[in-house]
């Protein structure tokens, strides 16, 4: 006898609305510009390392000791291979950062259009490094007692010599997290420790050379503008926006 009371449905399929996370981390890779990314990534990291193994002993200096910046730039032929170096490992770090979401504002493009959104994260950079620049600029000009030529120098563009090292520890560690599978929150997490830790560096030793002509509390206080003050920006723009 035909039950009526039962109606069964066996032509609607019922799709999740989210995607799995195994198919969102997938996305960014299966977008063809990616992978020209990677490979020009892969050809900047090849082109520079002749460069960079000549850098390693300016390098290794500057993370112990503040010194070690000024002694970069008192060598125009190191001060200038190390700037060419911080400018094209600049667009590895990004595409590292586009990957991974290191910054993820929501006026960055969408990952449909993948070189624009490479030039925004790019435009961040260099807002960053200007607002660095003019903070650099007024807070030395404030000052009656004017350091030498280097230590302008060494204080202004020594950001240059840690970020080069932040670059070379991510790369190691990005090689070493992709090898073991890491899930990309792991990942992002460990990059952001590691420009944490980089910058802290760059704090120290930046502190040291200022301490050799300013007082602790003007000292502290050009800290706080030309880095902490860019630092935030950029970090509350890319919680907030």
């Amino acid at each position: 006898m035909p039950n009526a009371g039962i109606n069964i449905d066996l032509g609607t399929l019922h799709l999740p609305t989210e995607r799995p996370a195994s198919v969102a981390a997938a996305g960014w890779a299966d977008i063809p510009e990616h992978g020209w990314m990677l490979i020009g990534a892969a050809v900047i990291i090849l082109f520079l390392l002749p460069e960079i193994y000549k850098l390693l002993p300016a390098l290794a200096g500057c993370l112990v000791r503040g010194r070690g910046n000024i002694e970069v730039e008192h060598s125009v032929s190191t001060a200038r291979t190390r700037s060419t170096c911080s400018r094209l490992l600049s667009v590895v770090v990004i595409i590292a950062a586009d990957r991974y979401g290191l910054y993820a504002a929501s006026f960055i493009a969408p990952w449909s259009q993948p070189w624009l959104r490479l030039a925004e994260l790019m435009a961040v950079l260099v807002a960053f490094n200007s607002l660095r620049l003019i903070t650099h600029g007024f807070l030395i000009g404030m000052r009656r007692v004017r350091p030498s030529h280097e230590v302008r120098l060494a204080l202004r563009r020594g950001i240059y010599n840690y970020f080069i090292c932040f670059a070379l520890w991510m790369l190691v560690s990005l090689c070493v997290l992709v090898a073991f599978s890491a899930p990309d929150g792991v990942i992002r997490w460990c990059l952001w420790g590691e420009l944490a830790i980089l910058w802290l560096i760059t704090l120290v030793r930046e502190g040291q050379i200022l301490h050799s002509f300013c007082s602790g509390l003007t000292t502290f206080l050009y800290l706080c503008g030309l880095e902490f003050l860019p630092a935030a920006v950029l970090v509350a723009s890319g919680l907030v926006l």
